[in-house]
């Protein structure tokens, strides 16, 4: 892809931490490089949505059942759910990668995954 020039103002604070970033990872070239992978994320999720519908009757209500479509314009995802608990404080070594592998958990998604490098 061809590249050209651009001159904008950004926020300070998301322009410095873009460059703290981009100093992290070997093969990013500085801000430049998190600000183009930060569009690209954008646009291929720009026409992403997610529709939820709850599927509970009266004798079930307590169980919170509901379903999950998530358009996108390759597929459909339908997910069923019986319910959803946020936890706010939690031990971060009970969810750690090692520790959720163990315990049969498989990871699905992760930014880095998607982000390239």
């Amino acid at each position: 892809m061809a590249r050209v020039r651009y001159s904008t103002t950004l926020d300070e604070d998301l322009l410095t931490m873009a460059k703290h970033r981009a100093s992290l990872i070997e093969e990013l070239h500085g801000a430049n490089d998190i600000i183009e992978q930060a569009l690209r994320f954008y646009f291929r999720n720009a026409s992403v949505t997610v529709w939820e519908k709850s599927v509970n009757t009266e004798d079930d209500n307590k169980d919170k059942y509901f379903q999950k479509l998530i358009l996108r314009s390759n597929r459909l995802v339908l997910e069923n759910v019986k319910d959803r608990t946020v936890i706010k404080k939690y031990d971060s070594e009970a969810v750690s990668p090692k520790t959720l592998k163990e315990g049969g958990w498989t990871k699905v998604w992760d930014i880095s995954k998607i982000m390239p490098h």
